[in-house]
């Protein structure tokens, strides 16, 4: 494979914001599954790519297509159907799932937040195994206010749990090995950084992403070198996308999260990551 663009994370940090308006790119070719996880799946040993994953996210798909022109929605079902579902998932299984081959400055792109999780020798043997030419995006959240997201989106939350039941639940989530290895930025990135080069990794930083949204998308093609695409005509630039509430985490919350805070915010900004003000607990 030629050009290969990836999103590794950070999980709960606005990639399917990024993806909806990428995968609009005439230069950025994804497959009709944003999250593959192959990566993941063969480079580490967390082994996502079940059965039971796949069955089910062609049945998600389906549901979610009904919107389209008849000979579009067959053409996704049939590539879950004969390309993504059946076979082994081996290296070629991969880069068989992409109906191109990128020419010029096009890339393809898989978009997994799994692959954060990726170490520095997994990142040595993809550039080996897949291409040579990889490029990725990191997207940063407050790690309060991400742990915060992600725990909601996991959690099977009782309406009727009182705040000290809710916040119990809570400690127990941060313990988690999820929860851990999401959580922590600054080793993701110097694997990634140091499997595939410094200047192969871009961090973005989730705040623009309402702040700035043009800028963020400009960035990302500056960082590709492929052309300025009018996103203004593909959508609400500032509508959010498969987020769970944006209510700010509770106190109680926030002091569970204050040694992550200060780990990871310490180490961005020793790695020359800026990062906004309002992220700093003093």
């Amino acid at each position: 494979m030629q050009r290969l663009f990836l999103s590794i994370g950070a999980m709960k940090a606005g990639t399917t914001w990024v993806y909806s308006f990428l995968s609009r790119h005439p230069e950025i070719n994804f497959t009709p599954e944003k999250e593959i996880h192959f990566l993941a799946d063969f480079y580490t040993n967390h082994n996502p790519l079940t059965t039971q994953h796949l069955n089910q996210r062609l049945s998600a798909r389906l549901k979610g297509i009904q919107h389209l022109r008849a000979e579009r929605q067959k053409s996704i079902q049939e590539w879950y159907e004969h390309v993504y579902i059946p076979g082994e998932k081996t290296v070629e299984w991969y880069k068989g799932l992409f109906n191109n081959k990128p020419t010029g400055q096009h890339w393809n792109a898989d978009f997994s937040n799994l692959s954060a999780l990726i170490s520095e020798k997994g990142w040595q043997q993809i550039t080996e195994d897949i291409s040579n030419q990889i490029k990725a995006i990191y997207i940063l959240r407050e790690p309060c206010e991400r742990l915060w997201s992600q725990f909601k989106f996991s959690q099977k939350l009782n309406s009727k749990a009182s705040e000290a039941e809710l916040i119990q639940q809570a400690s127990k989530f941060i313990g988690t090995r999820s929860a851990k290895i999401h959580s922590q930025y600054c080793l993701n990135l110097d694997n990634a950084r140091a499997g595939l080069g410094i200047e192969n990794i871009k961090p973005l930083i989730f705040d623009d992403i309402q702040d700035k949204p043009v800028e963020l998308l400009r960035s990302i093609e500056r960082f590709l070198k492929i052309s300025e695409f009018n996103y203004l005509n593909t959508g609400d630039l500032k509508r959010k996308i498969n987020t769970t509430s944006n209510n700010s985490p509770p106190k109680q919350f926030r002091q569970l999260c204050e040694p992550i805070i200060h780990r990871e915010i310490e180490g961005l900004n020793r790695r020359g990551v800026d990062v906004p003000q309002r992220w700093r607990l003093d």
